[in-house]
C-alpha cells in the first residue's frame, strides 16, 4: 500500500510539471504557417549570472529575459551587467513547433537567429 501511495504521489508531481510547461507555439517561426506539434526542436541556451538574486529573477520570468540571454557578453551577467559567476547559471529552454521539416532544419541551423520569432 505504501508503494502504491508513493507511486500516485510521484505521478501527480509529474503531471504538475507537464501542465506547467509552456505550450507549443501555434505559428511556425520560419514559414509563418500553422505549426505542426509533431515537428519540434528544443531550443536551449545556458549563461552565467552574477548572483542568486539574478538567478531567481530569471527563473521567475525567463521569457522576459530572452533578449538579455541572446545578447549576453562572455564574463558579464545578462541581467545586471556585473561580472558573472561561472558557478551560477540559468538556462532558457523552449520546445518549438514547425510547419514542416524544412522550417525545422532552417531553425536548427541558426536557432539564436530565429528564436525571437517564436510566438504562441
Amino acid at each position: 500500500m505504501k508503494y502504491l501511495l508513493t507511486l500516485i504521489a510521484a505521478l501527480s508531481l509529474l503531471t504538475g510539471f507537464a501542465s506547467a510547461a509552456e505550450p507549443l507555439n501555434t505559428v511556425c517561426p520560419i514559414s509563418g504557417k500553422p505549426a505542426n506539434p509533431s515537428i519540434t526542436s528544443t531550443y536551449s541556451k545556458t549563461v552565467a549570472v552574477c548572483c542568486d538574486r539574478c538567478k531567481a529573477q530569471f527563473t521567475a520570468a525567463p521569457k522576459g529575459y530572452l533578449n538579455n540571454i541572446l545578447n549576453a557578453v562572455a564574463g558579464q551577467c545578462p541581467l545586471s551587467k556585473k561580472k558573472s559567476d561561472a558557478s551560477k547559471t540559468v538556462t532558457y529552454s523552449r520546445q518549438v513547433a514547425f510547419a514542416d521539416a524544412a522550417s525545422k532544419a532552417t531553425f536548427d541551423a541558426a536557432p539564436d537567429k530565429h528564436i525571437k520569432e517564436v510566438r504562441q
